[in-house]
């Protein structure tokens, strides 16, 4: 079944501090929630998805590459986003 679930859409240009402020907000996550980061990386390269790497137990990455959410890359966003709901069950995106 479907539920909400709360999510945050955090965009900018390159050095706006996006993935600050997603490493910010990653470290006060709940310790009882299942947390969910989709990224959408511009280059081909997935730098940030190696920034966000991380350890902690409930924090599952998902990444699409390759061009602008917007323009180029609906439908892969929507696979990957279906994935990683599949696969992390996650409280919060």
């Amino acid at each position: 079944m479907l539920q909400n679930i709360p999510t945050h859409v955090i965009g900018g240009p390159l050095g706006a501090g996006k993935t600050s402020l997603i490493k910010r907000l990653l470290a006060q996550k709940p310790a009882h929630e299942r947390w969910a980061v989709l990224i959408n990386e511009f280059g081909q390269i997935g730098l940030d998805a190696a920034l966000l790497t991380t350890d902690a137990d409930g924090i599952a990455l998902g990444e699409v590459a390759g061009g602008c959410l917007c323009c180029v890359n609906g439908v892969p966003f929507q696979i990957g986003l279906g994935r990683l709901f599949r696969k992390a069950r996650p409280d919060r995106l």
